[in-house]
C-alpha cells in the first residue's frame, strides 16, 4: 500500500514532460501549490494557454524540446505526460535511476507515486484514494465529500490559524489551549460561517476565547464573510 504524503514544493523544481491536455493540467496544479521552478518540455508549438501562463507565472519555463536525460539535474519531481506511451516510460526509468520522483499519467501504477482525489477548501485539503484498485470510486468519494465539506471549511482554518496564534501568544498552559482549541472545532463554528451568521460567530468567540482576546473578535473574523 502506497504512504501517503503531502509535498513542500517550496524552493524544488519539477519538470512536466509534454504539455498537452493532461500535461497543462499538471502545469497548472503544480503552480498553484507554490513550486520553486516548474518547467515543461514538450517539441510541440507554444500555444496560447501556455503563454498565458508562462506571462503570469515566472517560476513557469516552457522548452520547446523533448525532455533529456541532462535535463533531470537537479529535478524534485517529474510528470511524464507526453501522448506516447514508450517515451513516458522512457523517462520513468531515467527518473528511477537517479532517484527522483515520478508519475506516468497513463499508466500511474508503473511511476514511484501516484495522485489521489483531492479537495481543496484554503488550507484544507481532502485526499482520497484507492492505491489505483478503482480511479471511479475515488471520484465517487470525492464528489460526496465536496458537497459535505463546503466553502466554509476554507474560511474556518482562516479563521481557526489566527485563532491559534493569538492564543499560543498569550503563553498559557497546553492544557488550557487544547480546551479551546478543541471546543471551536467540535462547535458550530461552520454552520455559523455558511449562513454568514457574523454575530453568532462572534459571540461564540467570546463564550470560548480567554477575556485577553475578546478586543480582538473583530480583528479575528475580518475578511472572514468576504472571502466566503
Amino acid at each position: 500500500m502506497p504512504y501517503p504524503i503531502f509535498l513542500d514544493l517550496s524552493e524544488k523544481i519539477c519538470l512536466v514532460a509534454g504539455a498537452g491536455e493532461v500535461g497543462l493540467r499538471k502545469i497548472v496544479t503544480l503552480l498553484a501549490h507554490g513550486p520553486g521552478r516548474v518547467i515543461a518540455f514538450d517539441p510541440g508549438p507554444q500555444t496560447a494557454a501556455i503563454s498565458a501562463l508562462l506571462a503570469k507565472h515566472p517560476e513557469f519555463t516552457y522548452m520547446q524540446h523533448p525532455l533529456q536525460p541532462k535535463d533531470l539535474d537537479n529535478a524534485f519531481l517529474v510528470f511524464a505526460c507526453t501522448d506516447a506511451p514508450t517515451t513516458n516510460r522512457q523517462v520513468a526509468d531515467w527518473c528511477r535511476e537517479r532517484n527522483i520522483l515520478c508519475n506516468i499519467a497513463d499508466a500511474p501504477d508503473q511511476g514511484s507515486f501516484t495522485l489521489p482525489a483531492v479537495i481543496s477548501r484554503g488550507d484544507m485539503t481532502l485526499a482520497v484514494s484507492t492505491s489505483g484498485a478503482s480511479p471511479a470510486l475515488s471520484k465517487k468519494i470525492r464528489s460526496r465529500l465536496e458537497k459535505e465539506f463546503g466553502p466554509e471549511y476554507g474560511c474556518a482554518c482562516t479563521l481557526l490559524s489566527r485563532v491559534r496564534t493569538s492564543v499560543l501568544a498569550l503563553g498559557r498552559p497546553s492544557r488550557e489551549n487544547r480546551i479551546i482549541f478543541r471546543a471551536l472545532a467540535d462547535s458550530c463554528l461552520t454552520d455559523l460561517i455558511r449562513t454568514k451568521d457574523q454575530a453568532g460567530l462572534e459571540q461564540l468567540l467570546k463564550d470560548t476565547l480567554p477575556i485577553d482576546l475578546h478586543s480582538r473578535i473583530g480583528e479575528l473574523c475580518d475578511d472572514l464573510f468576504q472571502n466566503h
